[in-house]
């Protein structure tokens, strides 16, 4: 009875702890741990200013999001796809045809160009497992020249752990997963569309006074909810908030993901209305790695492209950006175009002067 006993509270405590795995609770503990006494293992990806060449005066970069989505292999892995990572066991997840790899090859066309991720990296729930055995190997060679940003799939697991622990101080400082880099003429933001992001927010002033202090650059945003798009799947309070303060603040282009498809809109106002002075253009490129069907357009859409994996590409030079967008497949440019920046923005101590003079003062 003693031994039965026993065997019984082995099988419970075993029964636990892969639950704890699996569930990514015991993942987390551990990593929290490591994030408090400083014994986080070091990624090697550097800082994302390491990225960026703060002189040039042009650049050249690829955006994609929606990434990685590996099937499972068939087996014991696929029940226990964490506990598989953990143990050393082979991989729970099947490489062979991961709609991801043709994007990945496609960006070693231009193998200078800086990548803006635009989260939803690797799917399920951006586990540590997924980013190691399904991101990784179809991404890793691009990862150095990688600035990521989280989507709502990482966010899956506990505080997007998984995320945080795989970039470390690519994906910005004290893991709140937004921060800034710039060049020559260019703010490029690359903000967190899954936490609080309302002016009165900690994200909110923090983009407030980096926009404040680069007033004569044109600026590019990038997070992975779209606040303007044919498609709305709710839960996006926070990129609407974004996307306010950025086209009132004089934002040039936001780049988003989420949606499974590419989309081109006319530039809008803050309120979404088509203004072709003013606006500020949203690039859906939610395409890296799924696909969506056909659906119908807006009046606000310029160029939708349904049932096609691939990336855009910028090109930011002073004054004005050009785009394309490729198709994975085959590498053809199915969308292309350029347009000016938005008019420099006054700084707020000009602002305050203007009104100071209209004063008598």
């Amino acid at each position: 009875m003693t031994a039965l006993l026993k065997v019984a509270g082995f099988l419970l405590a075993l029964t636990c702890a892969v639950a704890a795995l699996e569930a990514q609770y015991l993942p987390y503990a551990v990593s929290t741990l490591r994030q408090a006494t400083g014994t986080a293992p070091a990624t090697g990806f550097a800082a994302p200013a390491a990225v960026i060449d703060p002189e040039a005066r042009s650049l050249t970069l690829l955006a994609a999001g929606d990434i990685a989505d590996c099937p499972m292999r068939p087996g014991l892995p696929r029940v226990f796809p964490t506990v598989a990572h953990v143990l050393g066991w082979p991989s729970a997840f099947d490489l062979s045809e991961v709609a991801a790899t043709k994007t990945a090859r496609l960006a070693e066309a231009w193998p200078e160009a800086p990548i803006l991720a635009l989260g939803d990296l690797v799917y399920n729930s951006g586990t540590p497992a997924e980013f190691a055995d399904c991101f990784d190997p179809i991404w890793r060679g691009l990862s150095p020249r990688t600035l990521p940003t989280p989507g709502n799939h990482e966010y899956a697991t506990p505080g997007a752990f998984g995320y945080y622990d795989y970039w470390g101080a690519r994906a910005g400082p004290e893991r709140r997963g937004y921060y800034a880099v710039e060049t020559a003429d260019w703010l490029i933001l690359s903000l967190n569309s899954e936490i609080a992001a309302g002016p009165g927010s900690d994200q909110g002033r923090w983009l407030q006074d980096r926009l404040d202090a680069a007033p004569d650059k044109c600026v590019l945003a990038v997070f992975h909810k779209p606040a303007q798009s044919l498609q709305h799947r709710g839960d996006s309070e926070a990129a609407g908030a974004l996307f306010r303060q950025l086209q009132r603040n004089g934002a040039t282009a936001v780049l988003n993901g989420h949606n499974h498809f590419y989309e081109r809109t006319a530039p809008l106002d803050a309120a979404g209305r088509i203004d072709a002075r003013t606006g500020t253009r949203s690039f859906i490129v939610g395409s890296g790695g799924r696909m969506s069907k056909l659906r119908p357009t807006l009046a606000t859409t310029e160029k939708a492209i349904f049932r096609t994996t691939g990336l855009l590409r910028l090109s930011l030079e002073p004054g004005q950006y050009r785009w394309w967008y490729h198709a994975a497949q085959t590498g053809a440019a199915l969308d292309s175009g350029a347009a000016p920046c938005n008019p420099a923005r006054p700084s707020p101590g000009a602002e305050l002067t203007a009104q100071a003079q209209m004063r008598g003062e």
